[in-house]
């Protein structure tokens, strides 16, 4: 009986240290998870709240890389909505000067004239700033302060979009960088093609007498030709300032966008025919109130892979402390912020996708420039009571 209860007991005994070496190492385990969450920026949960106000104490600075008026005028439309005064997240907005344009410089100067408490110009001495140039506008950067990088052909972005950038950055603050969802900035166009942003449109080939003063699709009535027609994406404009229009069927796999895959490079960076289209569905999904379309919660996690620099918040410290000055010379300021310097760090960069915007386009797809995307652009900043 005596060596009977002896094993008994030593049996509960073992099965007590067991369970107590289970459970150490189930909430070890946990803890490793949960650091390593953290430390990769994955949220807990699939929804990550935009803050309802900006901070205390938290200074956000707009970086604005600017040459070009006929883009900026629409960009600085959202820029004003945006701003402090207006109940925005920007206390700020620094204007990198990149032009030598009499009519450009002169625009700034309007700018800066009408609030220069918040709108500040930077002019880099020598020559105009290109690729393996630009880290000397990063130089400049203010130490505690959140940047918004926004290039000067962002011609449209949600009123939301600074909020949802600065908040992530916010909560999750080992995110190295927080790009936008950026319409016309590959790969997210093929995300947008596959969620069902994307609509049907083909060019107008033959030049209308009458054409409506309106940046909506809707007024401007349906594609007319062929059935059948495919359109190359080696092709130019039809006509300057040609228009896009609707399919009236839901045929969208004989339309440019089709040709849309994940990818940095190749068509879905260089084809202006996509690009066109994609600005085309962005206006059909705002007056269609369908935004919602491209967003998703979960953040799109790059995994080393290239993301352009559009429109993007970062936290001033990070790049600083990377020793601007030190960077390889034969590396853009892309290649280093999105690339190299997540990589070395060991930090992830992620698209916030409830943050939309729209990017005009990149200097491989001129023929944008034979659309009337622009002028729809402007007249939606009209609409809105800008310009």
């Amino acid at each position: 009986m005596k060596a009977s209860a002896y094993c008994q007991s030593r049996g509960r005994t073992l099965r007590v240290i067991f369970l107590a070496i289970l459970l150490f190492v189930l909430g070890y385990s946990s803890n490793r998870l949960q650091l390593q969450w953290q430390r990769y920026g994955v949220p807990k949960s699939s929804n990550t709240r935009t803050l309802s106000s900006k901070p205390e104490g938290v200074t956000v600075s707009g970086l604005v890389f600017y040459g070009r008026k006929d883009r900026a005028i629409c960009m600085y439309c959202y820029l004003q909505r945006n701003m402090a005064d207006q109940g925005g997240w920007l206390d700020e907005v620094l204007w990198i000067v990149n032009t030598d344009r009499e009519d450009d410089l002169q625009y700034l100067e309007d700018i800066i004239a009408s609030n220069p408490t918040r709108h500040k110009k930077l002019r880099i001495p020598g020559e105009k700033l290109n690729t393996y140039t630009y880290y000397k506008a990063w130089q400049h950067l203010e130490r505690g302060k959140y940047y918004v990088k926004i290039d000067d052909d962002i011609v449209w972005f949600d009123d939301d979009a600074i909020p949802q950038l600065v908040t992530r950055k916010i909560n999750y603050p080992n995110d190295f960088v927080v790009s936008a969802n950026i319409i016309n900035n590959p790969p997210l166009g093929f995300l947008h093609y596959h969620s069902g942003a994307l609509h049907p449109y083909l060019p107008e080939t033959v030049q209308p007498d009458y054409v409506p003063e309106s940046w909506k699709p809707s007024q401007h009535g349906f594609w007319q030709g062929a059935d059948n027609l495919i359109w190359d994406l080696k092709l130019d404009p039809p006509y300057a300032g040609h228009r896009w229009l609707r399919l009236k069927e839901q045929d969208i796999v004989r339309t440019p966008v089709s040709k849309l895959s994940y990818e940095v490079w190749g068509d879905s960076y260089a084809s202006w025919a996509i690009a066109a289209q994609m600005h085309l569905s962005l206006l059909e999904n705002i007056e269609a109130n369908t935004l919602h379309l491209y967003k998703f919660e979960n953040p799109w996690i790059m995994h080393g892979e290239r993301i352009r620099i559009n429109f993007m918040c970062i936290y001033a410290d990070d790049i600083l402390d990377t020793v601007v000055e030190d960077w390889p010379r034969n590396r853009g300021d892309e290649d280093m912020i999105v690339l190299d310097l997540p990589e070395r760090l060991r930090r992830p960069v992620v698209v916030e996708g409830n943050a939309l915007a729209a990017h005009l386009q990149y200097v491989d797809q001129p023929g944008v420039a034979g659309t009337d995307v622009l002028l729809r652009y402007r007249l939606l900043a009209r609409d809105q009571g800008c310009l």
